[in-house]
């Protein structure tokens, strides 16, 4: 089973911020919260910009914070 990782997209950069994601939750159109496995979690203001489902990415624009 593959379960997608999350990468944050700044300054033409893509890095890995969260592997093993298990959900999304929308809080507003502008704020989620990503939740792996285990259930660590991260608070995202910002959008995302593609899924791919195929290569089990998600590439974010915005801010994280834990």
């Amino acid at each position: 089973m593959c379960i997608p990782k999350a990468f944050l997209r700044q300054n033409g950069k893509e890095t890995l911020i969260m592997e093993d994601i298990q959900s999304i939750v929308w809080k507003d159109p502008t704020h989620f919260i990503l939740t792996d496995i285990i259930g660590n979690s991260k608070s995202v203001e910002g959008r995302i910009l593609a899924m791919d489902l195929i290569n089990h990415q998600i590439l974010i624009e915005g801010n994280v914070s834990d």
